[in-house]
């Protein structure tokens, strides 16, 4: 999130057992705090039993620092006997100004895919503004649907290190990109079942980003639109209708004037990260591999590993996933909390997972082996549904427990064996006796 949003947490809390007040007439406060310094908080009314829902909103500015912060949401004054259960922690990024600003004009599920793998892999401050209804005026941000000025929404693409303009090229003319731009048109596409392939000789610069990708098992794109001719273009991936005739350009790059260009000509490749897998795979790939060309491997993100989320519950481990090129490898990682700094090795097994155990804390971490810029926080906190009081599901049963028959396999009687073989051997001996062979 930017400096200029506004946080709001739907907060869930409630009271178990009997409580003597009496109609609902206990209060308590609903704070939020970042590094003990209280940014938020309201009264709220304890209900006699149940759980009820509130909202906790506030405005990114009474952050104490931009980066990442750790927000403690706690309900105080409650004065019961298990005060874990009365706090969780969100661990947030703000930052001044989004690196990537994606403007889908109208949304789809191509934009939507594209969101949240940008998010994934590049690891930059990215904001999404979609235009559901005509006329190129009425922009709403993405993640809350609340409506954005187009002055707003211009001065997002001035500041931003890479644009992205998705859909109907006639509603983003009256902005002006100062930075890198990826282009992908919506419109004058023809369908078809298009197999999309790296090309035969020209070498491309995401080639080593799309090295391992396996061509023949992705689904086809549902259609392309023509791009028209351009000599300082480079084709980084081309396509052909239902694996015949000549090769159609799918992606291009170029260089203009120092600014840096890519195109996406085709439509449905978020089928590619729909179908997870090695499709997923391609679809993470190629969207990595554009952005860190178009940002000159500058704004973006270059981390090795990632936390596959930024809090965990008591007792659970912090799980992590190898992010970087070639095969997952051990990492020393420094951890630094109130309590001190500890140093730790993520172990990453074959399918690039690594967990770590760690006491509840707030946690900046980072690499420690100077092979990467991987920084952050993760927090553990001291709640656990373990320490949630719940109503007893086992009753006590009236009376003393009765015989009952149980039923045995043949297999598990030994006596039946000892008859068989017992059998075995006498009708042997006695056909030996009688001569019989």
């Amino acid at each position: 999130m930017s400096a200029g949003d506004t946080v709001r947490f739907i907060v869930s809390y409630g009271t178990a057992g009997k409580r003597e007040r009496g109609n609902g007439k206990g209060t308590a406060v609903l704070g939020a705090s970042v590094s003990g310094r209280r940014i938020a908080s309201r009264v709220v009314n304890l209900p006699d039993s149940g759980i009820v829902s509130t909202d906790l909103t506030f405005p990114v500015s009474r952050f104490p620092f931009p980066g990442w912060v750790a927000v403690e949401v706690r309900l105080e004054g409650v004065g019961d006997e298990e005060p874990r259960d009365d706090a969780r922690r969100f661990v947030l990024e703000v930052s001044p100004q989004p690196s990537v600003v994606l403007l889908a004009s109208p949304p789809d599920w191509e934009t939507r895919f594209l969101a949240r793998t940008l998010e994934d892999v590049a690891r930059v401050p990215v904001r999404t503004f979609i235009e559901a209804e005509p006329g190129g005026n009425r922009w709403r941000d993405a993640a809350t649907l609340e409506s954005r000025a187009p002055g707003d929404v211009a001065r997002a693409v001035v500041g931003a290190a890479l644009v992205i303009e998705a859909g109907d090229a006639a509603t983003f003319s009256r902005f002006s990109p100062k930075g890198s731009m990826l282009l992908w048109p919506g419109t004058r596409r023809l369908d078809g079942d298009w197999y999309v392939q790296p090309p035969a000789t020209e070498p491309s610069p995401l080639g080593g980003a799309l090295a391992g990708v396996a061509w023949d098992s992705l689904p086809p794109a549902t259609s392309l639109a023509e791009l028209g001719p351009d000599s300082s273009a480079t084709v980084a991936l081309a396509a052909r209708l239902a694996r015949r005739g000549p090769a159609r350009p799918v992606v291009t790059l170029s260089e203009r004037a120092g600014s840096r260009r890519a195109v996406i000509a085709a439509g449905g490749l978020y089928r590619w990260a729909f179908r997870g897998g090695a499709s997923g795979d391609a679809y993470r790939a190629l969207v990595g591999g554009l952005t860190d060309w178009l940002l000159e491997q500058g704004a973006g993100s270059r981390e090795r590993f990632l936390p596959v989320t930024y809090e965990v519950t008591n007792g659970m481990p912090v799980l992590w996933r190898w992010t970087g090129c070639g095969e997952p490898r051990n990492v020393v990682l420094s951890l630094a909390a109130e309590r001190g700094q500890r140093i730790d090795t993520l172990r990453f097994d074959a399918g690039g997972r690594a967990e770590l155990r760690l006491p509840p804390d707030v946690y900046r971490y980072a690499a420690a082996d100077g092979g990467g810029t991987e920084r952050g926080v993760v927090a553990v906190e001291a709640y656990s549904d373990e320490w949630r009081p719940a109503a007893s599901v086992l009753a006590s049963q009236v009376g003393s427990p009765s015989g009952r028959l149980t039923g045995v396999g043949l297999r598990d009687r030994w006596w039946l064996f000892v008859v068989a073989i017992a059998a075995f051997a006498a009708e042997w001996a006695w056909r030996r006796r009688e001569g019989l062979p």
